[in-house]
């Protein structure tokens, strides 16, 4: 929790002198240093008989005095009920507040005794006030007191803040009937406050008209009773008399002007010489948590401790606010405003969800969890804890997070022991008023290791590939189709990192050279091609492929099998030999219907008995019939497809290939099946 200094700290005997008389570089400096910063800023103060008494010369002052202080509200006695119902607040709404700051602010007024009334005004982004309205007992005293509820932007409706305002009866200590009457006043709010459930938080401010910590108002308020539910803290405890007393001049709020005063007739006049405007918070607001007073934050605005029982502005000087601004207070009222900074309660920032994303059964990943005070500063601190769900791993123990500080960031684990979608909720349990247990969704995907398979069905690591007995220069490119077997969402893909031909005689490469590439859902096809120029004819020509694999590169990746294709090639000097069938060539004809409903059929020559496939595969690569497959006769085949699967089960409509494989010709058609 941040301190803010009290600008109540007494000034050396020589301070106006040296401030302005000798250094008026540092004087201009005090007038340009930011105020501190704070949460809430609240402000009474009485306005004396506003707008009756000179409003057209004591607004601009008003305005002055409101631009400097910058309140976040300020709560004002004496705003008096012209006639019209609301003539006070709106004059000070739209007369001073909506000049300096427009559109910025809202306010609300109720009438309180005889002719009189107080405001609230309040800067809506970033506080509301809300049930305005009056308490007291009738006839206790010559006014009831105000009291409204106050949210913080950002808050829920159910959190907030109790201000009470008063105007205690007016009369120094000669009169004892008027020191009687505050006491009863104060004994009847005392009895209002001790009927607030236990930790309220509230705060009462106002003009008290106390001239001393002896009279019996100011006891009843502070003292300790037998319900002290309703007990409040004088922030700036002053024992014995505050009346025309030197040792408590920096905390006088009463009057700014000693004479020649502005309004002759309203302004009491007499100099700054009494401590009537305070700032009483209940001792739920002194306990640091949650909504709270900032220590050294009560701030008589104005008050330098250098102008006892005189101007506030008298020789030309103030070392609180300056020249203009200490001119604006004598002008504006015979009281200064007060304001107090209150903290709010601690507001937990979380991340709502936090994504692992994936990784291979047997790796480790972490995901950081970033948790922060979202209160403005000066915020309660946030103190919290985490709780992992089964299957996650977070950070034990207990942690703090200041507000208007960077949050604390928390690494997070998964458990990749098995296979699986994961999904969790954390919980995030502190001791924020607004969230006391914030969840955040865990998920990521744990994968099982890629299967490098050279068919789609089943695992075949070891493979063959006859380019067939053909003239020179005669020779087709052919395939190798290299699948991910098994591939889902919850399998790593296969990365081909590398392919190496040995053997042949260098004859057998690749088409256009290996590129490194992954495999998913659909198979990657690397072209082999047998170069038979000045090759030896009648010779077969032998070589292996190696295709080398591992996971896809994320967290537990593994190396996994090599892929081997045996590679075979015989150029031919062309004669025919013993099983040659004369008169058929080599060739396949594309089916016939095609598009097709119920079925198809395929045609193929071969003019010697070899080894032959024709097979269905889908979009993806996968293999969907096996039509024909192995030694086949010399002669004319023809090879029906009823659009069936391996299953049996039929095939939805759409895109196929038929891939027909001999030595000698490879052709893949396209084939349409009708819904």
């Amino acid at each position: 929790m941040t301190t803010i200094r009290s600008t109540f700290a007494p000034h050396p005997p020589d301070a106006r002198r040296t401030a302005c008389g000798v250094a008026l570089a540092a004087c201009a400096l005090s007038l340009l240093a930011p105020s501190p910063a704070h949460a809430i800023r609240i402000a009474t103060w009485n306005v004396l008989q506003y707008p009756q008494a000179s409003p057209a010369l004591r607004q601009p002052y008003f305005r002055t005095v409101m631009a400097a202080m910058n309140p976040d509200v300020i709560v004002c006695q004496e705003m008096d009920d012209t006639g019209f119902p609301n003539a006070a607040r709106d004059s000070f709404l739209l007369n001073v507040l909506n000049v300096i700051q427009p559109g910025e602010w809202a306010a609300n007024w109720i009438a309180v005794g005889s002719g009189e009334g107080m405001g609230v005004f309040w800067k809506t982004a970033k506080v509301s006030a809300f049930n305005v309205g009056a308490v007291g007992s009738v006839g206790v005293g010559p006014r009831l007191k105000m009291l409204f509820g106050l949210r913080v932007a950002g808050y829920p409706n159910s959190l907030f803040l109790r201000v009470y305002s008063m105007h205690l009866k007016a009369g120094d200590l000669s009169t004892t009937a008027d020191s009687t009457t505050r006491r009863l006043e104060c004994a009847d709010l005392r009895t209002l406050f001790n009927a607030l459930p236990t930790g309220t938080n509230f705060l009462l401010l106002g003009d008290s008209n106390f001239y001393t910590a002896l009279e019996g108002g100011y006891l009843r308020l502070t003292e300790s009773q037998a319900d002290n539910d309703g007990r409040l803290v004088d922030p700036l405890p002053m024992p014995g008399n505050w009346h025309v007393n030197s040792l408590y001049k920096n905390y006088d709020t009463q009057c700014p002007c000693a004479g020649s005063c502005i309004d002759p007739v309203a302004f009491s006049g007499g100099g700054m010489d009494d401590r009537f405007d305070l700032v009483l918070p209940s001792v739920a607001m002194t306990d640091g948590a949650g909504f709270d007073m900032v220590p050294g934050s009560t701030v008589a605005f104005g008050n330098d401790g250098s102008h006892f029982d005189t101007d506030i502005n008298g020789d030309g000087f103030n070392n609180a606010v300056g020249f203009t601004v200490a001119t604006a207070l004598r002008n504006s009222s015979d009281h200064i405003p007060v304001y107090v900074d209150v903290q709010v309660p601690a507001k937990v920032s979380a991340n709502s969800s936090v994504d692992f994303g994936r990784l291979i059964t047997g790796g480790v990943a972490g995901a950081n969890l970033t948790v922060a005070d979202a209160a403005p500063v000066p915020g309660d601190e946030l103190n919290y804890s985490l709780a992992a769900p089964a299957g996650f791993t977070a950070p034990a123990g207990g942690f703090t997070a200041n507000a208007g500080a960077a949050g604390n960031v928390h690494a997070l684990g998964i458990d990749a022991s098995s296979p699986g979608l994961k999904a969790g909720t954390l919980t995030v349990a502190s001791n924020a008023a607004d969230t006391a247990s914030k969840a955040v969704l865990l998920s990521g995907a744990v994968l099982r290791h890629a299967q490098p398979s050279l068919d789609s069905l089943s695992i075949v690591t070891v493979g063959a590939v006859d380019f067939g007995s053909n003239a020179i220069l005669h020779f087709d490119d052919m395939p190798v189709r290299v699948h991910d077997q098994g591939y889902d969402a919850l399998q790593a893909q296969l990365a081909l990192t590398n392919a190496v031909i040995t053997g042949g005689n260098g004859r057998f490469s690749i088409v256009g050279g290996f590129s490194p590439s992954q495999v998913g859902g659909t198979a990657v096809t690397v072209s082999l091609r047998f170069d038979s120029y000045g090759a030896t004819l009648d010779s077969t020509y032998d070589a292996l492929l190696t295709i080398s694999s591992a996971d896809e590169p994320l967290s537990g990746a593994a190396a996994q099998a090599s892929v081997t294709v045996n590679l075979s090639a015989t150029p031919s000097s062309g004669v025919l030999g013993v099983g040659d069938a004369p008169g058929f060539a080599l060739r396949f004809e594309p089916a016939r219907p095609n598009p097709l409903t119920h079925g198809t059929t395929f045609a193929f020559e071969l003019p010697r008995a070899q080894r032959a496939s024709l097979e269905i595969y889908d979009l993806g690569g996968r293999r969907v019939a096996s039509l024909a497959a192995g030694e086949l006769g010399a002669g004319r085949h023809q090879v029906a497809w009823n659009a069936l699967d391996l299953t049996g089960t039929r095939v939805a409509g759409g895109l196929y290939f038929a891939r027909f494989t001999t030595p000698g010709l490879r052709r893949v058609e396209r084939v349409i099946v009708l819904p």
